[in-house]
């Protein structure tokens, strides 16, 4: 047998098992999702935790939305962290027209070089919730009515300590709408992490932690620094013996903004590559199929095997259609499903550009340097 025929068919096997793998964790974790228990009449409490950092043209939105949710015993605390347009100024007005929000300002970075950045001000959130449950959500996002409720849901069970949910991108052109089916394979993914028993990561716009967990680890105080907060919260939790959900349900679907040029783009996706580094053995095992295809297909390019590279790269496109597909029926989504293909070569493209990303040492976000 050819060599360039044995390679093609080691890396579609290897791709093709991890899909397999993706595919049972995903749909795994889809069944808990429908078998959530209706909430108790006496709900747990719910402090909603958002990070404000230059964010005066968007956090109303954000807080509004949140106000909306019919939620009995709900409070919101808006961290102003160092702004320097009028974020402070919107936020004095959110207070008056919500006795529900409080706002705490961040004047500076602490010396505890874990809490840089997003992560501290979530922390200074935490230190002033009331909430038995800690729901986090970004400035620039919007939550549904039904956001509150249905993650309480998800802590029915007193074993779960962290609940990461869905986001996509609001439609503002093909641009957005590639970013957005690349979220929707993201999550998917993550939660077939967990459906796996493993966190492979999360998104912390639509992210919730049980209070009593949070401060067991210690919060992000205890937790070393990040430039993907959510994914080390995610695993900090896991470690300590806490089981965790990823939740697909149009209930809690959280909408954010896109990233508004390919600059900004690449920069997000920059500071994704490097956070998942930190999943060590296990993103090694998640990453040696794709680098096993990409050789196979550059090989069998070079050397003439048109029709094995052809067939290995229908397989990486079948295969991430399948695993996106679910989530997007269940989500309702059906828009993404024509830019889903575009998307999956989007990510190829990403991919190709992953070690120059990885190896960057410094990593932008917010106006921040962080490392």
């Amino acid at each position: 047998m050819d060599w360039i025929v044995a390679l093609v068919l080691a890396a579609a096997l290897a791709y093709g098992i991890r899909a397999l793998l993706l595919l049972y964790g995903s749909w795994r974790e889809r069944q808990r999702s429908r078998h959530l228990p209706p909430l108790e009449a006496q709900v747990p409490s719910v402090s909603v935790i958002i990070p404000a950092r230059n964010e005066e043209h968007t956090i109303a939105h954000c807080v509004a939305s949140v106000a909306a949710c019919p939620y009995p015993r709900l409070e919101i605390l808006v961290v102003n962290d160092r702004s320097t347009d009028n974020t402070a100024a919107v936020l004095e007005q959110l207070q008056q027209r919500y006795p529900i929000v409080r706002v705490f300002t961040r004047e500076s970075e602490p010396d505890n070089p874990n809490l840089q950045g997003k992560a501290g001000a979530l922390h200074l959130g935490a230190l002033h919730a009331s909430g038995e449950l800690l729901l986090f959500t970004d400035a620039d996002c919007t939550v549904p009515p039904s956001w509150v409720s249905e993650l309480a849901r998800c802590f029915a069970d007193p074993t779960v300590g962290l609940v990461a949910s869905f986001t996509l991108i609001r439609p503002q052109g093909l641009f957005a709408w590639l970013q957005s089916a690349e979220w929707l394979l993201l999550h998917t993914a993550g939660s077939a992490g967990v459906g796996l028993g493993h966190a492979l990561g999360c998104f912390g716009n639509n992210l919730a932690v049980r209070a009593r967990t949070y401060w067991d680890i210690g919060g992000y105080e205890r937790i070393p620094f990040s430039v993907t907060e959510d994914l080390a919260l995610q695993q900090a939790v896991q470690r300590a013996g806490w089981r965790l959900r990823y939740h697909c349900a149009r209930e809690s679907l959280v909408w954010t903004l896109p990233a508004p040029t390919l600059r900004d783009y690449l920069r997000q996706r920059r500071r994704w590559a490097r956070g998942g580094l930190q999943l060590g053995w296990r993103g090694i095992a998640f990453v040696l199929p794709t680098l096993l295809l990409w050789g196979a297909l550059i090989s069998a390019l070079a050397s003439g095997h048109l029709l094995e590279a052809l067939l290995l790269g229908l397989l990486r496109m079948g295969a991430d259609l399948l695993l996106g597909l679910p989530s997007l029926l269940r989500l309702r989504q059906y828009r993404l499903l024509g830019v889903l293909p575009l998307t999956i070569l989007l990510l190829a493209l990403v991919e190709l550009l992953l070690p120059v990303l990885v190896l960057s040492p410094q990593i932008r976000w917010k106006g921040q340097a962080l490392r």
